[in-house]
């Protein structure tokens, strides 16, 4: 079973709760299909494990229910999640430049999550391709991905922009992404 950081579902949460107001998280919590339901019924902490699939469960319920129609729901929540990360969790030092952020992107992948594997091709200074192997991908988890991302790297001097340029769910063996440091 793939998994993720407590963490990760906490920001989602506090995104839901600070975005839409404290009260919506429960009707999002009810609106989340069992047996995914039940990880919400417990305590999570940070460093504790939580099936991906509840992750899912949960982003996809939380968009229909509060955004529906809302294309970029799920890569504003990763967003947000992103820079909560970057200030909070002690990451700040391997996403320092793009230089560092590169080189530790797959040790920050295994921060996160228990499958998978990231690869990170550098192009330039200010560019890089990465590449998601082994990981179960859903709009949701991808476009969220894609926003962590940018959250997680830019800083107040760069701006950093995801694009994603082939995915597990139109048939590739990998998800991929372009990564560009602007500023």
């Amino acid at each position: 079973m793939a998994n993720v950081r407590g963490v990760t579902v906490l920001n989602v949460i506090r995104y839901v709760r600070e975005t839409h107001g404290s009260d919506r998280h429960q009707e999002v919590v009810e609106a989340v299909p069992e047996p995914h339901r039940s990880t919400f019924a417990r305590p999570i902490r940070e460093a504790s494990w939580v099936p991906v699939a509840d992750l899912a469960a949960y982003l996809e319920a939380a968009q229909k229910l509060l955004a529906s129609g809302d294309a970029l729901f799920f890569r504003r929540v990763g967003r947000f999640s992103g820079q909560l990360e970057r200030g909070s969790q002690g990451f700040k030092v391997m996403v320092a430049d793009p230089s560092t952020a590169m080189r530790m992107g797959p040790v920050l992948w295994r921060s996160f999550f228990d499958v998978g594997r990231l690869e990170v091709e550098i192009l330039g200074p200010r560019e890089a391709r990465t590449r998601v192997f082994d990981f179960p991908a859903s709009r949701a988890l991808c476009d969220r991905r894609a926003g962590a991302w940018e959250g997680l790297l830019s800083t107040p001097e760069l701006r950093v922009e995801v694009a994603e340029t082939r995915c597990c769910l139109s048939g590739s063996d990998f998800c991929e992404n372009q990564v560009l440091w602007i500023g």
